[in-house]
């Protein structure tokens, strides 16, 4: 994509979406290439705070480079003629992809060592991305990468910023008024980890209290999975207190452990994951 471009330069196709800082639009560059084209809701230029969101994600989006993490092409990051271009999508969301139905296991499986090694790059930054939910990964080709980073927050940050993230997904911490840190983006990761593999979301309630009382009182079901190392990594994420809180880095560590050789076949190599094959076959 040629450097420079303009937000007159793109063409617009299709509203693909609203969202709470700007509008999507599927778009083409003057070479054709497909884009998401995130334009400034008009508000946003009338709100400071908005402004500085719509901005952060600009800045965020064109600066982190990752396999795992939506790809920035192009932006402004505020007056007339802000925009963003990010990588398009023709699958959607996880979101989307589950509205369909629940996922098998393997495909669950490699689209969540994805999004937790994403996490853990932000994390290495010093950024919390501080809403981790399956609207925020987008897939493509078998391939999962977290996007909207609106309201992540950096270590660069002035000021603390206003809690943020959905509530079905959010850290009891942050129910609390405590910030956002690494460890409440391994819960928010947990419950989506849970979503995935039990078909369910742990925490349910039809109201903004009633999640809040969930997330702060209640527990899960336990998670039951056919590799009980990983259905432990996953339940310590949801642990009520941060210090007390299963990592990342153990989720991952229990996803990776080889597992035993079926009976008669001792020693025999494991096929690697169906999401490996398919990168390697793009290489």
């Amino acid at each position: 994509m040629k450097p420079g471009l303009r937000r007159e330069d793109f063409r617009l196709e299709l509203l693909l979406g609203l969202g709470t800082t700007g509008q999507v639009y599927l778009a083409r560059t003057p070479e054709g290439q497909p884009v998401a084209l995130k334009i400034p809701r008009l508000e946003v230029h009338k709100d400071p705070k908005l402004a500085d969101r719509f901005a952060r994600e600009v800045r965020l989006s064109l600066g982190l480079a990752h396999p795992f993490l939506v790809k920035g092409y192009a932006g402004k990051p505020y007056g007339q003629g802000a925009f963003l271009a990010l990588e398009y999508f023709p699958e959607g969301s996880l979101e989307e992809r589950l509205q369909k139905g629940p996922l098998p296991r393997e495909e669950a499986l490699g689209y969540l060592e994805q999004i937790a090694q994403a996490l853990l790059h932000l994390h290495r930054l010093g950024i919390v991305h501080q809403d981790v939910k399956p609207a925020n990964v987008f897939i493509k080709e078998g391939t999962a990468k977290l996007g909207d980073f609106g309201v992540a927050k950096t270590r660069e940050e002035a000021t603390p910023l206003e809690r943020a993230g959905s509530p079905f997904y959010m850290a009891p911490e942050l129910f609390r008024g405590e910030p956002a840190t690494p460890r409440s983006d391994a819960y928010s990761f947990g419950v989506l980890a849970y979503e995935l593999l039990a078909g369910k979301r742990p925490f349910y309630g039809e109201t903004y209290e009633e999640l809040l009382a969930a997330h702060l009182t209640h527990h899960p079901p336990r998670l039951k999975d056919e590799n009980p190392a990983l259905a432990r990594a996953v339940m310590a994420l949801l642990a009520k207190e941060p210090k007390e809180r299963g990592s990342l880095e153990g989720f991952l560590e229990a996803l990776r452990a080889p597992k035993r050789p079926a009976p008669g076949r001792a020693g025999a190599p494991a096929a690697p994951p169906w999401w490996r094959r398919v990168l390697r076959r793009k290489r």
